[in-house]
């Protein structure tokens, strides 16, 4: 199982650390000088009964027993340390190897994983492993040797009473075995209580606000409590029900304990059995066994280590999507969709979301993506930065299809804006710098006032080394976009997808922006999302989804007199620019609108 355990743990961080090798043999002399004090006990035993025993000689043993404990210490020094380097530096290339992994998956993927689970995987789980390598591999190795080491000075000194200790260990092996068996199932259940009332925790603490607003908190409350409740009844099941098999365990071996006595004794009596040698035996078969047990209850941990380890290769194991063997560059970024098919989920039945869309995004243009709710805008983008593969069809860039083209250099043409916008830990200066590390101070404050994000930045305590909250949470959402556009900016790519940029911020900067992203748009392919048709009226083309389906396609003059789906988007928001709030339904309104509309309905353009 020790086997097992370090060969998984060289595939889960696909290397092999020599030290942690190193120090699980210096573990296992550690056992051995651990267990080197036993013989000199017994030789000076032997001589104490013969009565030839000296103090010289009897000092002589002394320091030979303290030199094994010195020994003892001086291997413990050296092999601890070696483990607990070799096992972190190996867990800090898994969970790089495993961040990396992440990065190269299908987005569907995490779509279909619950929170909590993928949670527990990346925290839990690997810390669990991370513990046995450093704490706990070491200690058991050692603890192992040393039942080993004596049990072979046993059989040296005495075959037959070595026989008796070891009689009863298979049949305590049997009941180990047995209690694993037993615990399988309430360890699979524990696994999965455990990740189920961690996304019960994560929905709950997320929705706070929501729950307060609305008045729920009793009903989440009850399910808050039944998740926890199960997770309570597993952990509990995964503790007692093995436990009467354990204890079986430990039994046997304490019957082996006593079987020695009482073999001990009667060959003592019949003669054919010296005292000191039952002695002895008396003295080493108590930490003998000892030793086993604790390793016996070792194993148990090691099994849900197996689990861990089994359930966090599994995401490694998740497929990627293809690299090619020999990357292709663009030439050009023009971007065309060729009969493009997808759906986010393969499965008979399934809804598709984009269904035989072709067109031409030209390069060096502002093309914008419109259309009603669910029509595939969102998707359509997303498959540009290669978010997914497209089920049927191809998208080329410059040429070349996405597939045949290296993430990292796809990524290197693309940068993005979308509408939930994910700020990382750390100050806003790295904040701007994601896309482009070493970019000066100067270009991310450039960029910055771009975006119209300059001024509040410097606002902040530490203006552009200010050190923001989880996910940008001091930040208001507006904020928080301009500095995700801010980023876009600097990083200068030669494509840019922009999912509603502007539908967090204020008016005023809203202009200013559209300036800044006009300007941007010379020289580079620009790709827009947008619900509000104004803000896009001079695109250079507007795509209009519909279903699924590419519907429409022109400029904003054009689509207006094909009198199709962009000419009645147009005409609803035009007609909604003379909505506003007021308390009542009949103010400004003619009576047929009036009496459509229910109260505090109406807005202003700016609001739409």
């Amino acid at each position: 199982m020790i086997r097992e355990l370090v060969q998984s743990g060289f595939r889960l961080s696909g290397t092999r650390d020599a030290r942690l090798i190193r120090g699980l043999w210096w573990s296992i002399a550690e056992g051995l000088f651990t267990a080197a004090p036993y013989p000199l006990l017994y030789l000076l035993l032997t001589e104490v009964f013969a009565g030839s025993v000296t103090p010289v000689r009897a000092l002589g043993y002394g320091l030979a027993m303290a030199a094994c404990v010195a020994l003892r210490i001086g291997a413990g020094r050296i092999g601890m340390p070696l483990v607990f380097s070799g096992a972190y530096a190996m867990m800090g290339e898994a969970r790089l190897r495993i961040a990396d992994h992440l990065r190269k998956l299908p987005m569907g993927w995490f779509g279909k994983q619950r929170g909590g689970d993928l949670s527990a995987r990346l925290t839990s789980d690997l810390e669990l492993i991370e513990h046995l390598w450093s704490h706990f591999l070491g200690v058991f190795v050692s603890g192992l040797a040393m039942p080993a080491f004596l049990v072979l000075f046993l059989c040296w000194i005495d075959g037959r009473l070595a026989l008796v200790v070891l009689a009863g260990i298979p049949l305590a092996l049997l009941a180990l075995a047995w209690t694993q068996r037993v615990a399988a199932h309430p360890g699979t259940r524990m696994i999965a209580a455990s990740a189920a009332a961690q996304s019960a925790l994560l929905e709950y603490v997320q929705g706070i606000a929501v729950i307060r607003g609305f008045g729920r908190f009793g009903e989440i409350w009850k399910r808050l409590e039944v998740v926890l409740g199960e997770h309570h009844d597993a952990l509990l099941a995964v503790e007692t029900k093995p436990a009467p098999w354990l204890a079986a365990y430990g039994f046997l071996l304490e019957i082996g304990y006593v079987s020695l006595v009482l073999a001990g004794a009667w060959w003592l009596a019949d003669g054919t059995l010296e005292a000191p040698t039952l002695l002895v035996f008396l003295v080493l078969a108590l930490p003998v066994y000892r030793q086993l047990f604790e390793v016996g209850l070792s194993t148990m941990m090691l099994r849900f280590a197996r689990r861990a380890l089994g359930r966090i290769e599994g995401v490694l194991y998740e497929a990627v999507l293809p690299e090619p063997a020999q990357p292709k560059i663009p030439r050009g970024h023009g971007i065309v969709f060729d009969k493009v098919r997808f759906a986010y989920e393969h499965r008979e039945g399934a809804a598709v979301v984009l269904d035989g869309v072709s067109c031409e995004i030209k390069a060096d243009r502002l093309t914008a993506i419109v259309g009603p709710s669910a029509a595939g805008k969102t998707t359509l983008v997303h498959l540009i930065a290669r978010l997914w593969d497209v089920d049927a069809g191809a998208i080329r860039l410059g040429g070349v299809d996405l597939r045949e083209i290296g993430t990292d250099q796809l990524h290197q043409h693309v940068a993005m804006v979308f509408q939930d916008v994910l700020l990382f830990s750390g100050t806003v200066l790295e904040n701007l710098r994601i896309g482009k590390p070493g970019a000066s101070r100067k270009d991310a404050i450039e960029a910055a006032r771009r975006a119209q994000a300059h001024d509040f930045i410097e606002a902040l305590p530490q203006g552009y080394d200010t050190m923001l909250d989880e996910g940008g949470a001091s930040l208001s959402g507006g904020e928080r976009q301009r500095i995700s556009i801010a980023r876009a900016l600097l990083k200068d790519a030669p494509i840019l997808l922009l999912d509603e940029a502007t539908a967090s911020v204020d008016p005023s900067a809203e202009a200013e922006i559209q300036r800044a992203i006009a300007e941007l748009a010379r020289g580079r392919t620009v790709v827009v999302i947008a619900h509000r048709l104004k803000n896009v009226r001079y695109a250079d083309q507007t795509l209009v989804l519909d279903e699924g389906m590419l519907v429409e396609q022109g400029t904003h003059s054009e689509l207006l007199s094909h009198g199709g789906l962009y000419s009645r988007l147009w005409a609803r928001q035009q007609e909604a620019q003379n909505w506003r709030m007021g308390m009542s339904t009949h103010d400004s309104l003619p009576a047929t609108a009036s009496a459509a509309q229910p109260p505090l309905v109406r807005h202003r353009a700016d609001k739409v």
